[in-house]
């Protein structure tokens, strides 16, 4: 419920000669398949599920041939072809059901409700928490990891693996990292923003059902405007910080190491990290720093919402009168607060911590719980402007136009794709 305006709101370690993309499924990151530049894994004896009706082995249409990062034009600069899923089918090799389906043929509803995190009964917090921890620490058995010291070397990068929940820190950090020589990435300041966040979302959230065998599981929503502070940063949810930053030893995240946070500020690396340097905690300083001192408002919300166009020229930071820029929270409402942010970036920096640099943001897991509010905003919008449309626009960044492949993601699909799905749709609700 909205306040009135007054309140706050195992180790691979392969070199191959060829250039290579992002979300990497184990079995794609064979010799074979890296050398015939093809992600169509076998499902229960043919490709892409092909006999059992899920799916086909497709070729892909290349955008340019010339990129400067290999890690544009997903994922043309590694894979031709990816599976290609049919109706209610999904996954890279077809196996898994869309969200919103569930059932050996993929054909039964199903739906869960996204409850605010503050309103959830304490065994259904005590499921959410136990999930995420099971999460950190459960090595992932389909996906691993790439790391490199230079993305504009072909063939410069490794595998590792990774935990699922350190995979999903890492796809976001691949995804949010600006380019080589770019200050631009493929899931900021542009159009893709709310819908390649909605799919992020839904993917951790599937990830994590098949982990724990629970269909029952969900990400609850953080309502950051019927508080003034950050009334999760208690040891009962995400941990209090003590004066240095550090997650208080009572919460379970003070455990926690972060990924990718060596070369956060370096363009053209991935994720490299120092074999003989330890890995840092999540740093958390909510409130600390005077000019981020404030959380968003309901006042900001509704200022939001009135946008009546989802995006607008230049389609980045500076765009004005844009739904996506207000939410995003580079245009800032003049009023009395003067701050330099608004709603989404407000939030990453009135935490003050490691959730304020965008490429390793989502190490602090409060970054779900923001983003589901953040979706909860996106569905409002679309609900009251169902004519809106994609831009289409040479204005966009290529790796956020229509028709591009969303980075980094199996199987593929446009940016677009979402735009007119409502979240019903998707297999979830909001309270």
């Amino acid at each position: 419920m909205l306040l009135p305006c007054l309140s706050l709101s195992a180790l691979l370690l392969l070199l191959f000669p060829a250039a290579l993309e992002a979300q990497f499924p184990r079995v794609c990151t064979t010799p074979e398949a890296l050398e015939t530049r093809t992600c169509c894994p076998d499902w229960q004896g043919s490709r892409c599920g092909y006999r059992a009706g899920r799916g086909l082995c497709a070729t892909y249409s290349l955008m340019s041939n010339a990129y400067i990062d290999y890690r544009e034009d997903w994922p043309h600069a590694f894979y031709d072809s990816a599976c290609r899923c049919n109706i209610n089918f999904d996954g890279f090799d077809c196996s898994q059901c869309k969200p919103g389906f569930k059932g050996p043929h993929c054909n039964e509803i199903h739906s869960v409700v996204r409850k605010e995190i503050t309103s959830l009964t304490a065994e259904e917090k005590s499921r959410f928490f136990t999930a995420l921890e099971k999460a950190k620490r459960t090595n992932s058995e389909k996906y691993v990891i790439l790391e490199s010291n230079d993305t504009s070397i072909e063939g410069n990068y490794e595998f590792k693996n990774a935990t699922v929940y350190d995979h999903y820190i890492w796809l976001h950090y691949y995804a949010a990292k600006p380019y080589r020589n770019s200050t631009r990435n493929a899931a900021h300041q542009g159009p893709a923003f709310p819908f390649w966040h909605r799919v992020f979302l839904l993917f951790i959230e599937r990830e994590i059902r098949e982990l724990t065998d629970d269909d029952s599981f969900f990400i609850p929503y953080w309502d950051w405007t019927k508080t003034n502070h950050c009334n999760i940063c208690t040891n009962d949810y995400f941990g209090v910080s003590d004066e240095h930053g550090h997650i208080h030893n009572d919460s379970l995240f003070s455990e926690w190491k972060t990924m990718c946070t060596y070369d956060n500020d370096t363009l053209g690396k991935i994720c490299i990290s120092p074999t003989k340097t330890p890995l840092h905690p999540i740093i958390r300083n909510p409130g600390k720093d005077i000019a981020t001192k404030l959380l968003p408002t309901v006042c900001d919300v509704r200022y939001t919402l009135a946008a009546e166009k989802f995006d607008t020229p230049p389609y980045d930071g500076g765009a004005k009168c844009s739904f996506r820029n207000r939410l995003e929270g580079f245009d800032v409402p003049q009023n009395n607060r003067h701050l330099n942010s608004s709603m989404h970036n407000l939030i990453h920096d009135y935490l003050n911590g490691t959730i304020s640099h965008v490429p390793i943001a989502a190490n602090d897991p409060i970054f779900l719980v923001h983003h589901a509010f953040v979706d909860k905003i996106l569905e409002m919008w679309l609900e009251t402007h169902q004519d809106a449309h994609y831009p289409n626009d040479t204005n966009i960044p290529k790796a956020q136009r229509p028709n591009s492949y969303m980075t980094a993601f199996f199987p593929l699909r446009h940016n677009d794709n979402y735009f007119n799905l409502k979240v019903l749709d998707l297999g979830y609700s909001y309270e």
